[in-house]
Order: structure tokens, then sequence, then C-alpha cells
């Protein structure tokens, strides 16, 4: 089965890539397409520098780098010949994203890369197939807005992973935050902020009077997801319980919180429509990798003579 799909592969990849060799010296046959040196020197940097972001060890084997480097370059082939077999096409917008990270790149790591033997030509194939990867994903499992089933999915998983609130936060230090704060000191401050929400009045704008003449600010918005780092363990599940309109304290061993939740579904279709992407990756990020690696599982690998002396060199 892997050799019939490794042909059919072939044939696409064949038509679409035959410019990946072009330029430097093939390493690598995959589905019967060669890979240019670049394109898995890219890679092999990429793996090396970051081992973690591809499941190795701290200290991994060169031979885990090795095919980490090579599966990267058959997800990187699958991607173009995928976006080409679905027909997909980048929008012009898409297409100034790619050249503007390319030159932000470039601008920063020009170096790096030369010395790596990395030009700026496979710098921008590598991002363009990162674009098509995305275009692959939208395009599986952005369904639309009239798919009711499917945006309710969306939506529910949004109002449940993400709460909206204002707050004011004090840490149980000194002014300068030096010192940490005697127990009076610290029981005076739990005081004046019980206070605050004891004279909260009907609505977010005479809460922050109530701040302000406390000797505080309270903060704009805050849109907080499920899990994010920047608050306290346990936090973002005590505002998602908490009541639309109301404040509560929120105090831990470092700081307390006076909190006012503010409804999300007040803040407009505009929100959600700003996070309908980043919830349909959290959806289905996972479901579409599982997808890739089934496809790239089947390609066959060839390695031609310079790879290993290209990993001896960098590993």
């Amino acid at each position: 089965m892997k050799k019939i799909i490794s042909a059919v592969l072939a044939a696409f990849i064949m038509l679409s890539l035959c410019s990946c060799s072009t330029g430097s010296k093939a390493v690598l046959v995959i589905a019967g397409t060669e890979i240019n040196s670049e394109i898995f020197t890219y890679f092999l940097d990429q793996v090396t520098s970051r081992p973690a972001d591809y499941g190795l060890d701290v200290n991994p084997e060169k031979d885990d780098i090795k095919q980490a480097a090579i599966d990267e370059c058959k997800q990187y082939l699958a991607a173009n010949t995928m976006f080409k077999g679905k027909n997909l096409t980048l929008s012009a917008a898409e297409k100034v994203g790619i050249s503007d990270n390319v030159n932000h790149f470039w601008m920063r790591f020009e170096n790096h890369y030369k010395n790596i033997g990395v030009s700026k030509q496979t710098l921008t194939k590598i991002m363009t197939a990162q674009a098509y990867e995305n275009a692959i994903f939208t395009a599986t499992y952005d369904r639309g807005v009239g798919d009711a089933a499917a945006e309710k999915k969306l939506t529910d998983y949004f109002y449940s992973n993400y709460v909206c609130f204002r707050n004011v936060c004090a840490y149980f230090t000194s002014a300068d935050g030096a010192t940490p704060m005697t127990q009076q000191e610290k029981n005076d401050l739990l005081v004046a902020f019980d206070s605050m929400v004891s004279n909260v009045g009907a609505n977010v704008e005479d809460f922050s009077v109530t701040v302000t003449n406390a000797g505080y600010t309270l903060s704009d918005t805050v849109l907080l997801k499920k899990g994010s780092d920047g608050y306290p363990e346990g936090f973002f599940e005590k505002v998602a319980a908490q009541k639309i309109g109301t404040v509560q304290t929120v105090v831990y061993d470092e700081c307390v919180f006076a909190v006012w939740k503010e409804d999300l579904a007040d803040k407009g279709e505009s929100v959600y429509a700003s996070y309908r992407s980043a919830c349909i990756s959290d959806l289905y990020a996972d479901e579409a990798q599982q997808a890739m690696n089934e496809y790239i599982e089947a390609l066959e690998v060839k390695e031609k003579n310079g790879i290993n002396s290209i990993i001896n060199k960098m590993v």
C-alpha cells in the first residue's frame, strides 16, 4: 500500500516541486523527488536549535536529530503537494505576509543563514510551504459560519475557554517590591480590597471610581484564555465561575485581586471573529497533524551522498 501511495504522490510532487533541487546538491530523495542540501540544512538547524519542539531530549542522539530533520522535509514536501492537489491559492495579502516574514528573518539572521548555507530563496520556499499548511488546514477544518453545527462547536469552545474582566491587583510587598509586607500590613491591604468590593456600585464605572478613590487604577478589559500564563494557578476558573456584572476578591500567597467580571458576549461579534481561527486551531490542530503524519508516513525516503557530512558538520 505504501508503495502505491508513494507512486501517486511522486506524480504530484514531480510536477509541483521540480525546482526543489535547483541550485544546490540533492541529499534526499522523497517519493521520487530530490530535496536539496539547503532545505535539509534549514530543518536540521531548526531541530538542533530547539530539539524539544520536535519531541526530542535536551541532548538527542545524532540519528534522532537526523530523522526529525528528514520528517520535516517530508512535511515540507507534503504541504506543497497537498496544496496544489487541492487546487488552493494564496491571497495577495498572504503572499505579502510571506515576503515580509522572509525579509524580517533575513534582516535579523542573514549571517547565520549564510554561514550554514541557506539562501534567502530557500527561506522563501520554507515560509511559503508553511503558508500552504495553514491554507490546507483552513480549507479542511473551517467549514464557514453557514455550517450551524460546526459554528456552534466553535462558539461553545470560545465561551468556555475565554473570560473577560477588569481588575486591580496589589502584591504583598513594599512599594519598591523589595521587602515583604508584615502580617499587619497584609491584613490592612486585604481589608482595603474587601472594602472596595463591598462598596461597589451597580456598574463597572462605579467600581472604577471606588478603585480610584482607594488609590488604585482599574485595568482595561482583559480577555484571558484558559491555561494562559500571566495569572496565578486557578485564577481563570475563579473568574469563569463568577457571575457577570459582579466583583470578587481573589487572594493568593503573593498578591490580591479585585475582579469585575464582564460579559464576553456583550463585546460583540468582532471579538469572537478575532479569535475564531485560534479556536479552530485549538480544536483541530492535533487531528490535522495526525492526518499529516499518516500522509508523510507513506513517503519513501532515500538518502544520497553528502547528507552525513552535513550532519557531522552541524551536530
